[in-house]
């Protein structure tokens, strides 16, 4: 009886075991996921550099003479009556209508005291001449007599003494003459010099700092103009940008002073070496119709480029095997499966919500392949995917 027991329970503990064991599992469903296919596109986009408007030109004038002011460039005011010339006017050169005048009293004073010793000195030079010419005949006369020993030595060394004094003093004349002459060159400068007038074909007014009445000295400043006929703008720009920036380049250039107006820009220079304490180069672009920009406003540089390019959405870059590389997964066909496999990327640069890829530089994925765009954070290499191909947005860029 225990021994049949003992079979029975043997008997039912194996049918048990035999039923509980667990069924084959299916394999698992593909992962859907959205998928792109890559491909070049051409790319625009605009660089903003932030700008100073300068003027072409500052000329700061002043007089070469001390003396005082007695007029100044008279211009009509808005109400129609005229008056003397101040800061933000325009002014043109015109030989006829100086900036400021000094009283010239004095130097036309100073001029005719040049001019009488100048006649004095012509006068001088004109008798000293006479007596040169009667002294040479008269030893030429005497030097023949000699010859002939009419006459004594001493008389021949005595005319020869009045012929070297007459042409000494005629020496001394010729000089005074010359001394003169330069004499009255500085007096008619002096007395040019006490009119300024504007240096450039046409300027505007910075500052004025002298009245009429006023006394001022040479040297000292008493205008500040500028030419605003062209302006330029200057900007740093980052050693990885020059190249954008070859003299000759044209730019756009905004003002928020001119909503909706665009001003057309040239480079026309770029300083050698980088800034010491910003590393970044100046760039001077240079504006021929400024239409209305003024020295000292802000405005933006605009700078187009345009390139093929084929983009990756950036919701599809993977960290890769190592630090610092990045890897996306390619979607494959392998024996009727569709599968995501990893490959490595090289990227560079965020363009919108996308990434550069750099073909050239080890990326295993290029234009033409198909890559997942989204859902790749739970995929493993190899998994079986279900692609959803979602169309891409149009590309639209403005850094």
């Amino acid at each position: 009886m225990p021994a049949a027991r003992l079979i029975l329970c043997g008997a039912v503990l194996l049918a048990a075991s035999i039923g509980c064991r667990p069924a084959a599992l299916p394999p698992p469903a593909p992962v859907a996921v959205r998928v792109v296919t890559l491909r070049s596109e051409p790319v625009t986009c605009e660089t903003r550099y932030t700008a100073t408007v300068r003027e072409k030109q500052q000329v700061e004038l002043s007089f070469k003479v001390e003396g005082t002011v007695a007029a100044l460039l008279p211009v009509r005011g808005i109400d129609g009556r005229e008056r003397d010339v101040h800061e933000g006017d325009t002014v043109t050169a015109d030989p006829q209508r100086p900036l400021a005048r000094l009283d010239d009293a004095d130097y036309q004073r100073r001029k005719a005291v040049v001019e009488q010793r100048l006649a004095q000195a012509v006068a001088k030079e004109r008798a000293a001449q006479a007596t040169v010419t009667a002294a040479r005949a008269g030893f030429e006369r005497i030097a023949a007599l000699r010859k002939d020993a009419s006459v004594a030595q001493q008389v021949l060394d005595d005319t020869r003494a009045k012929k070297d004094v007459a042409e000494a003093e005629l020496d001394a004349a010729q000089r005074e003459i010359a001394a003169a002459k330069v004499e009255l060159q500085q007096a008619e400068d002096n007395l040019r010099n006490c009119a300024l007038f504007v240096p450039l074909p046409s300027a505007v007014v910075l500052r004025k700092s002298i009245e009429r009445n006023e006394r001022v000295m040479p040297h000292q400043p008493v205008f500040q103009i500028i030419d605003v006929s062209s302006v330029r703008v200057a900007f740093g720009v980052p050693d990885s940008r020059i190249d954008q920036f070859p003299v000759g380049q044209t730019v756009t250039v905004l003002a928020d002073s001119f909503r909706g107006e665009r001003f057309v820009g040239r480079v026309t220079k770029m300083v050698p070496a980088a800034d010491l304490k910003t590393r970044t180069f100046e760039v001077e672009v240079t504006i021929d119709k400024p239409r209305g920009l003024k020295p000292g406003m802000v405005v933006t540089i605009l700078v187009g480029c345009g390139e093929q390019m084929t983009l990756l959405p950036m919701t599809a870059v993977q960290r890769g095997a190592e630090v610092g590389q990045f890897a996306v997964f390619a979607v494959l066909d392998e024996d009727g499966r569709t599968v995501a496999r990893k490959r490595r990327v090289a990227i560079d640069g965020v363009h919108d919500n996308r990434v550069r890829l750099v073909e050239q530089s080890g990326s295993a994925v290029g234009a033409g392949d198909v890559i997942v765009a989204a859902g790749a954070f739970r995929l493993s290499d190899g998994q079986e995917i279900r692609p959803v191909a979602v169309p891409e947005p149009p590309l639209r860029i403005g850094l």
